[in-house]
């Protein structure tokens, strides 16, 4: 199992389980491996404290031969409720007495003891023997009424065979409230693991979560704030926070971003020193009105407006003048156009019209109303006082295949044609125009 790889609600729950899990197994099989050593050593006490007791009580009946001591003597044992059965032998390994069937019947095994011992384990039967010794007196002639003591001879054997029933029945037991203590505190501590898991875990798994949506661009998450310690509280407290101001931030940043775009494109498309439409614009306009007159045969104008007596005004009161009188004469037009008209700046002091929707008298009655007001214009710069006019040239929109660059020549060479007979007014092109060299050649 790769830990790394958990949860954190399953890293917690193997955190609190697994040392409590191995310390019950741990504590269990020692329990059991004592309990076990100490029922195993209780029945050998047992065992041998009978047959330690029954051996020196049979020596006078072994010896004198008397079964009916010897039967009466076994028959005490009777009593004794873990006796399951009980043999007295002689000497020989003959039987003397008998309580009960033996089930191990290790006669052998009895006869080679030289004191009490414990012989061998079958199912629920556990044998015992000891030997049955007499003490002999010998008397030596040569010490004045002395009396020496031999060695104890073995006269016969007691065998006894214990049942353990009971003391298994109290292992058994002993078995079951260990378990059954272990498992309650496995159990207790599993319950307490899932509590903590679930305190710890969920808040952490809903914050993992609030985490991964605001990375797929969900900005507004908040999380419940249901956390079960004030600690955890405070953390989801401090990550609403957290995301309302990444939000707010972010819809800043946003708002931002799209006045720079829109400011960009502005500029991009208009002239910075009168905020008139530029050459750009200009094209696209005019690309848009040949278009919407090859469909649906829009009609309309083309008209280049280029100002007389500019360079004087430019020279002798400096670029700020000339900015100035671009500014006003830029004001003027867009006074006196129509709503549906548009008037760019595209160069120096040359200004082209795109008239939509109008006759070629309506474009020539515009052009000449615009001569006149530019003429009447009056403008001062430090104390002196500048007049000027305008030369308008434009060509017809009418729904043929021209192209823009076919349009703005046509209109160019109309202006380029009024400048150079005599300027201060408007002139249409139509293609009975003599040829004229184009402006600039």
């Amino acid at each position: 199992m790769n830990f790394d790889r958990l949860t954190l609600r399953a890293r917690l729950l193997l955190t609190v389980l697994l040392p409590v899990l191995l310390l019950s197994v741990a504590m269990t099989a020692v329990s059991l491996f004592r309990g076990a050593r100490m029922a195993e050593q209780e029945i050998a006490e047992r065992g041998l404290a009978i047959v330690s007791f029954l051996a020196p009580a049979a020596e006078y009946g072994v010896i004198s031969g008397s079964r009916g001591s010897l039967d009466g003597l076994v028959m005490a044992l009777r009593a004794q409720q873990d006796v399951a059965a009980a043999v007295l032998y002689d000497r020989r390994g003959e039987e003397l007495a008998r309580l009960g069937e033996p089930a191990l019947g290790d006669a052998e095994g009895a006869r080679r003891v030289s004191e009490a011992a414990r012989l061998r384990r079958h199912g629920q039967r556990v044998g015992f023997a000891a030997p049955v010794t007499s003490v002999p007196v010998a008397v030596d002639e040569l010490a004045a009424g002395g009396e020496t003591a031999l060695a104890p001879l073995p006269v016969g054997w007691v065998y006894v065979e214990l049942d353990t029933r009971a003391y298994d029945a109290r292992w058994r037991n002993t078995v079951l409230a260990t378990v059954g203590l272990a498992v309650g505190a496995v159990l207790l501590a599993m319950l307490l693991a899932i509590r903590l898991a679930n305190v710890v875990g969920a808040p952490v798994a809903r914050l993992v979560e609030a985490v991964r949506r605001m990375a797929r661009g969900e900005l507004d998450v908040q999380v419940s704030g249901r956390a079960g310690s004030e600690e955890l509280q405070a953390l989801e407290q401090g990550f609403n926070s957290m995301a309302r101001a990444i939000a707010n931030a972010h819809k800043t940043l946003q708002a931002r971003i799209e006045q720079a775009t829109a400011r960009l494109a502005h500029q991009a498309l208009h002239d910075p020193l009168t905020t008139l439409p530029n050459r750009r614009a200009f094209e696209q306009a005019l690309e848009e009105l040949l278009a919407a007159s090859r469909r649906a045969g829009d009609r309309g104008a083309l008209c280049f407006l280029d100002l007389d007596h500019f360079k004087p005004v430019n020279d002798t009161g400096g670029h700020a003048a000339g900015d100035a009188l671009l500014r006003a004469v830029a004001d003027l037009i867009q006074g006196r156009l129509r709503s549906q008209d548009t008037v760019c700046r595209i160069g120096g002091d040359e200004f082209a019209l795109i008239l939509r929707g109008c006759t070629q008298e309506d474009a020539a009655h515009i052009a000449d109303d615009l001569c006149a007001a530019i003429r009447d214009l009056h403008f001062e710069w430090e104390g002196r006082d500048y007049r000027i006019g305008a030369s308008i040239g434009f060509a017809m929109i009418d729904g043929s295949t021209m192209s823009v660059a076919e349009i703005v020549r046509a209109a160019d060479h109309a202006c380029y044609t009024v400048k150079r007979e005599g300027r201060g007014r408007a002139m249409v092109y139509t293609p009975a125009d003599p040829a004229a060299p184009m402006p600039g050649g």
